[in-house]
């Protein structure tokens, strides 16, 4: 049977690192958590803090509530976000469940409370001012928002910087000579962060509304030159309307980098390299920022009362140039 010490032996750590690493109640660096949860998965080690916890008369149970995954065009990026959790989770020897919420999330939590067998939610497809948030707060029940949400009070969270990730696909397409930049997003309005980076670098923004499925992005595609004639660059925050987008651009005489460079920052780096021609992209690697959000959580239930303060990450990622910009051959509008 393999024990805690098998896991600090071969993490090169004590045993007590082993346990803080799992239950959260002292700082641990993210180098040495790496190297302990490397050796959990490495020798199989089960952890007994869940069993602690269910004496407790808590439950080793973690919630993840999404919107139904069935009932709307998914991106890939989700599957992603839900592998990781459960990856996360499951290293710290929890268990993972999904709750589908439908367009009265309220109702929803409300249940789950009323069920009382989750130990921890995480919540996803967060909106302003989550009523969720609210539930679970007062009701102190542990959470991690795999996202960020307007709520007034200090909460565990795990999401992209936006505001750098943006900043950074800006900058590129600004050092290539362009102006005027096209955001492809699905029914989603020009942010603030967009435009404080684009004010700052002297960029001109038009939205481009698109739906994210393939269909959605040829469609863009074909209207294109229609629609945007002085768009020269995209920034885009969708994955699979990007792919439609790309593969179909040609057969409609738009060539990629040539007449339109492109800049994904919301799709999986497998996707970015399979489409034709590649995409360059602001990288996002969402099973391990998710894998963190599933580690996250069930260091907030173990702490419980004990949590001292909410823990917040950001994630950015570095830009990956796959040909996808280059000098615009026609200048936007000044």
């Amino acid at each position: 049977m393999v024990t805690r010490a098998d896991v600090a032996k071969l993490a090169q750590v004590s045993e007590a690192t082993v346990s803080f690493t799992l239950s959260g109640k002292r700082t641990i660096s993210e180098k040495t958590k790496e190297r302990v949860f490397a050796a959990i998965e490495a020798t199989g080690y089960k952890s007994n803090y869940a069993a602690k916890v269910l004496a407790g008369g808590r439950s080793p149970m973690v919630t993840m509530m999404t919107y139904n995954l069935f009932m709307t065009p998914q991106s890939q990026i989700d599957g992603a976000l839900v592998d990781g959790i459960v990856k996360g989770v499951r290293e710290a020897g929890f268990h993972s469940v999904i709750w589908p919420i439908f367009d009265d999330g309220h109702s929803d939590i409300d249940v789950l409370l009323q069920l009382n067998f989750s130990g921890g939610v995480i919540l996803m497809n967060v909106t302003e001012n989550d009523p969720r948030a609210h539930v679970l707060n007062s009701n102190r029940i542990p959470f991690v928002v795999l996202g960020r949400t307007n709520v007034g009070f200090s909460y565990n969270f795990v999401d992209r910087d936006f505001d750098t990730v943006y900043k950074i696909a800006f900058t590129k397409l600004k050092e290539l000579g362009h102006t005027r930049i096209g955001i492809l997003s699905a029914n989603t309005p020009i942010t603030s962060y967009m435009k404080k980076a684009a004010t700052s670098l002297k960029l001109k923004l038009e939205n481009i509304d698109t739906v994210n499925t393939l269909e959605g992005g040829m469609e863009t595609a074909k209207n294109f030159k229609r629609d945007y004639p002085d768009v020269t660059g995209i920034v885009s925050s969708l994955d699979i309307a990007t792919i439609g987008f790309v593969n179909s651009s040609a057969q409609y005489g738009l060539l990629i980098p040539k007449d339109l460079s492109i800049i994904g920052v919301n799709m999986l780096e497998i996707q970015a390299e399979s489409s034709r021609p590649k995409i360059s992209t602001v990288k996002f690697d969402a099973f391990e920022m998710a894998r963190s959000c599933g580690r996250m959580v069930v260091e907030a239930i173990l702490a419980g009362k004990d949590a001292k303060s909410k823990k917040n990450e950001l994630w950015i990622g570095d830009f990956e140039d796959r040909g996808s910009t280059a000098t615009p051959r026609r200048t936007g509008s000044k």
